[in-house]
């Protein structure tokens, strides 16, 4: 026989995980497999493109390099999956390291990264033209005049790399914002928890969000609006979004000094609710 409830086992669950060490290592370990992926998955996707290239630029009957295997499309193809998985363990590590309600963003730029490095070093070994310009036929000898497409791909070994590197760029961009984000929530959340004031609130109304798949239609998340009652007996009304589909209580977290400021203001949605359980308000 429990003699402790679900809803107080989940939390205690939660809390014991916070700061395991295990789950370091295990985001060390799934990081690293995910930039060996990364690597590999970049280096694939330059073969493709160096194949590509190859038919570009030279003629159907040069037949230099016919008897590599595919090797490279093929392992680059299944390090893409690994990359994915390696990112996403890491990443849910994290979160359960950290006690965060979602997982860091910067395991996925760090795959992205080495999928640049991957391709720029892929790029470095391609075959070159038999000559620059013209698709050059050994057999036949009609050779023909590069047209738009055939330049392009002969310079893809610069632009291919270029635009890797920018999408990176771009993605890095995303994980420091979305990083800052965080960081200033958890500032706020932490300050709250330490000088706010928590009270229950009222389930005033709840919206559900449903999406549609093979199986059918399900429930995605809810949307749930609740009210809640300041020192001066003011009711103020907030809103949040939240994947639980099953909702039986709720309390809310104050400044009492401004109840109307919406970053001061986290709800959570589970009795005993753990640290990561306490959400912005929407």
């Amino acid at each position: 026989m429990n003699t402790v409830g679900p809803a107080r086992a989940r939390r205690d669950r939660i809390e014991r995980w916070r700061g395991d060490r295990r789950l370091l290592v295990g985001a060390i370990v799934a990081s690293a497999a995910a930039l060996v992926c990364g690597f590999l998955a970049g280096r694939g996707f330059g073969s493709l493109v160096e194949m590509i290239r190859t038919m570009a630029i030279d003629s159907v009957f040069d037949d230099r390099g016919d008897g590599d295997p595919p090797y490279g499309p093929v392992w680059g193809t299944f390090a893409v999956f690994g990359g994915i998985a390696g990112a996403s363990l890491a990443s849910v590590a994290m979160r359960r390291y950290q006690g965060r309600p979602s997982g860091p963003v910067f395991p996925v730029v760090l795959v992205f990264a080495m999928s640049t490095l991957g391709i720029w070093v892929s790029s470095r070994e391609w075959l070159p033209p038999l000559a620059v310009g013209i698709a050059v036929d050994p057999v036949f000898h009609t050779d023909e005049k590069w047209e738009f497409w055939g330049w392009s791909m002969y310079y893809a070994d610069l632009w291919v790399p270029a635009c890797m590197l920018v999408l990176t760029l771009l993605v890095l961009w995303y994980a420091i914002q979305v990083s800052r984000r965080y960081a200033e929530m958890v500032r706020n959340r932490d300050w709250m928890l330490g000088y706010g004031r928590r009270v229950p609130a009222q389930i005033v109304d709840v919206k559900v969000h449903l999406g549609g798949d093979e199986s059918g239609t399900r429930v995605v998340g809810t949307t749930v609006t609740l009210r809640f009652v300041d020192a001066a007996g003011v009711s103020h009304w907030v809103t949040r979004r939240t994947r639980d589909t099953t909702i039986a209580t709720a309390e809310v977290l104050f400044d009492p000094a401004s109840p109307s400021d919406d970053k001061k203001i986290f709800v959570a949605l589970r009795r005993y609710p753990a640290l990561s359980d306490w959400l912005p308000a929407a």
